[in-house]
């Protein structure tokens, strides 16, 4: 795609454009654990108030690892809001997500 051609799905504001970049695959958050636990990071589901909703999230450290936390949030966006940054996602993947490989195996010296 030459320069003359390029696309691209983001905000206005201030009369300024802001790109926003959209994965085709979702991001999957799991608990962060400490190492010396022997078992898998769960899967981390967010509630069911902040579903369509522009969040920004950070991880939070605490004494058994870290957890995501959602630390801004918009109003709910409207359904073709949401399938138009469906429809015109990108096939990228950028992480900043702890490893989805956790625990250990705890096993005798």
């Amino acid at each position: 795609m030459s320069n003359n051609n390029a696309q691209g799905i983001g905000i206005i504001y201030n009369g300024e454009f802001y790109e926003i970049l959209i994965n085709k695959k979702s991001t999957k958050f799991k608990e962060n654990i400490r190492p010396q636990e022997a078992r898998l990071p769960k899967e981390l589901k967010f509630p069911a108030e902040d579903e369509k909703k522009l969040v920004f999230v950070s991880y939070n450290s605490n004494g058994n690892g870290q957890t995501p936390i959602i630390l801004e949030k918009s109003n709910q966006l409207p359904e073709n809001a949401i399938k138009m940054l469906v429809e015109y996602s990108i096939d990228s993947s950028r992480p900043f997500l702890p490893s989805t490989v956790g625990g250990s195996v705890n096993l005798d010296k």
